[in-house]
């Protein structure tokens, strides 16, 4: 008993922390105001749909269970850092940011890390790490909140992409933590459901219209505007997709909507299925080599 309550303490303990952030406070009062200016818009009216509300309450509900699973993404950030550390990678002199301006900094911190972000996401739209991602493409009323409609392994996915791409880098602290707050917002902010595409600035700063493209239930659109905040990432890597307004249902086929707990199980469900279909692919060609080798042998 003892030892449950220390563990519903612990993450009673990392909830505040998370809660007292910088950035966690500049996103909840994005959100407020987000519902504010919803409500004006809506003449004042409570009009969202029921599946819309199960869609909410299924993403805060993914959000405190990955809450409880902060232990396990901790082991494996540890280590991910070991390995890194391991490797021997040759870094950057912090010294060498020094004569740098902060905005600058902030700058690169932001850019360095939207390629990152785009690199990892892209591994995972392929059919392996898929199932860790669809978690977040399952939302079909993608609002501000579906930011943080993501499975706690792909917290882990994430935090390897950033160890290996970035920790070279040896940013300051400061300009990351700035560059985070700036990420925090823009994350909500590109998930809102409105049709702003930012005209002749759509290349250098993501829109929630390029961003709705992303979830969108199209197969044109599949795997298609990757990056977080810079959509030049997917001009020059060839993922960019641009159909104007985006009226098309969001989801993913096969991804349950908003059952919370097929939804956290679904890497597991989908790996297991995936691992038959291997195995059964291989039993398959092994007996056709067999069978051909069979063949010759009768043929002499």
């Amino acid at each position: 008993m003892d030892e449950i309550v220390a563990f519903l303490a612990g993450r009673l303990a990392a909830w505040q922390a998370l809660m007292v952030k910088p950035e966690t406070r500049a996103v909840l009062a994005l959100l407020a105001a987000l519902v504010v200016v919803d409500l004006w818009r809506r003449g004042w009216r409570m009009s969202w749909s029921r599946r819309a509300i199960r869609g909410v309450a299924a993403t805060v509900a993914i959000f405190h269970l990955n809450l409880l699973c902060l232990p396990l993404v901790w082991i494996c950030a540890a280590l991910i850092d070991e390995a890194y550390a391991a490797l021997g990678v040759p870094s950057i002199d912090p010294a060498f940011w020094s004569a740098w301006p902060a905005w600058a900094l902030v700058v690169v911190a932001l850019v360095s890390h939207d390629f990152a972000n785009y690199w990892s996401h892209r591994l995972m739209h392929m059919r392996w790490l898929w199932p860790v991602h669809a978690i977040h493409h399952s939302d079909p009323d993608v609002n501000g909140l579906s930011a943080y409609r993501v499975h706690a392994l792909e917290t882990v996915v994430m935090w390897g992409s950033y160890t290996f791409l970035l920790t070279w880098m040896g940013l300051p602290a400061d300009a990351i933590g700035i560059g985070a707050i700036f990420l925090a917002l823009h994350i909500v902010y590109v998930h809102v459901d409105v049709d702003w595409d930012h005209g002749p600035f759509r290349m250098w700063l993501a829109s929630p219209r390029f961003h709705r493209w992303h979830h969108a239930d199209v197969k044109a659109a599949y795997g298609k505007n990757l990056a977080g905040m810079f959509p030049v990432f997917d001009r020059l890597f060839g993922t960019y997709y641009e159909a104007g307004r985006c009226d098309a249902p969001l989801g993913a086929p096969g991804v349950p909507a908003n059952d919370v707990v097929k939804l956290m199980l679904f890497p597991f469900a989908e790996w297991t299925r995936l691992t038959r279909e291997a195995l059964a692919r291989g039993a398959a060609r092994s007996a056709a080599v067999l069978q051909r080798i069979s063949g010759r042998a009768a043929a002499r």
